[in-house]
């Protein structure tokens, strides 16, 4: 087998070939075929890279290795850094962030935490993330290391092995377009079942608990107004494979009409809902929030059947009224979710349409404008279709 020590320095694993610069040998690019490597172990030499090469550096890497081949990856913690600083504990900021300055090559040109270090790793192509403990002492068993690892795929996944869809439908409505499902899911190799019925949170219990008793390992469900496509479902699937802490996994979808709104919830360390996002979260391939939607969203199957029942109900607000604080039954289904320490993501990069009605009005020039239903209900006829 083939196994490198990326950096190894005057520390080399046994078992491993050490490549260091100091004996030659540079750690990127890589000196060997492409598919040729069985396992790369890089511990606290990414760090040494500018923070615009760490992408690029980590896919080379991946590249070397054979499919199904293993990486390690260990750099400092920043996160863990920050946190003994703070507290007035004694540690080496200056040394662990920046280098230790020792010659050239001791110097720092990115600081990781364990969501840039995952970000990164996910955006590689890796599947079944992990942390990892080394094996001897070296930088890779301090502390203040972050140690994440993964697979090579063994080839490009074109289906979603042991898993099925369940969508719940309303009695009646134009709005059902199911050749989306049909199309996405069919190519996915994913069978779904369709429930139907006035009360959408017990048919969307009732399927579901029909699923689990399939031996199903992921469950995805879908609204009959979501738009969405194969590459859609293989890429939540993906995501599914490649972070084992993942329990439920949304797509970004907005909220019907003009607002500025995305059917997501999340909040602050102290528990205060955020109201705005700063854009780069949005560029993430993974996002812990608080509450999510069912319009395109994976489970693990496990997860779902360990959750007491009843997964749902919907609560009218204190003066007994169906009005505004009432927790409706998708939320109280989140709320349940995460009080039995289930976790809830959202893939900001998997995006997913909302079906909804418009009104058509003829202009004066017959130029067609268009109106959101509650528009109409709040304003009336627009004022460029007015004679």
């Amino acid at each position: 087998m083939l196994r490198l020590d990326l950096g190894a320095g005057d520390n080399p694993v046994p078992g491993f070939t050490s490549i260091d610069r100091k004996n030659g040998q540079e750690v990127y690019p890589l000196a060997c075929d492409d598919n040729s490597v069985d396992e790369i172990r890089a511990s606290h030499v990414l760090e040494h890279f500018s923070h615009t090469q760490v992408s690029p550096i980590v896919n080379h890497w991946v590249s070397k290795l054979k499919p199904g081949g293993r990486i390690r990856i260990a750099v400092p913690n920043f996160e863990y850094i920050a946190r003994e600083y703070l507290a007035g504990s004694p540690i080496n900021v200056q040394g662990y962030l920046m280098g230790g300055h020792v010659d050239e090559n001791d110097r720092h040109g990115v600081a990781f935490d364990a969501d840039v270090l995952l970000e990164v790793l996910l955006a590689s192509g890796l599947e079944r993330v992990h942390q990892w403990r080394s094996e001897q002492q070296d930088c890779a068993s301090l502390p203040v290391s972050l140690n994440l690892g993964g697979y090579k795929p063994s080839g490009p996944a074109v289906c979603c092995e042991a898993t099925t869809a369940v969508l719940s439908a309303p009695r009646y409505g134009p709005t059902i377009h199911m050749r989306y499902a049909l199309k996405a899911f069919q190519q996915a190799k994913v069978p779904y079942q369709v429930g139907g019925g006035a009360y959408w949170h017990q048919v969307l219990s009732q399927v579901l608990e029909m699923q689990i008793e399939h031996g199903s390992k992921y469950i995805i469900t879908c609204d009959y107004d979501t738009i969405f496509t194969y590459q859609d479902v293989m890429e939540l699937y993906r995501l599914m494979e490649a972070v084992p802490e993942i329990d439920a996994l949304c797509t970004l979808q907005s909220k019907r009409g003009n607002e500025q709104v995305a059917l997501f919830g999340i909040k602050n360390k102290n528990g205060e809902p955020i109201q705005r996002m700063p854009a780069y979260n949005m560029e993430r391939h993974i996002l812990p929030i608080t509450t999510g939607h069912f319009g395109l969203t994976i489970f693990r199957a496990e997860k779902l059947n360990a959750m007491p029942r009843p997964w749902m109900n919907s609560t009218p607000n204190e003066d007994g009224v169906w009005g505004e604080g009432r927790v409706d039954a998708d939320i109280n289904f989140w709320h349940n979710w995460q009080a039995h320490g289930n976790t809830l993501y959202l893939a900001p990069r998997v995006i997913v349409g909302h079906l909804q009605e418009l009104i058509t009005w003829p202009s004066h020039d017959m130029t067609p404008v268009f109106q959101q239903v509650n528009d109409f209900d709040k304003s009336g006829i627009p004022m460029e279709v007015l004679r």
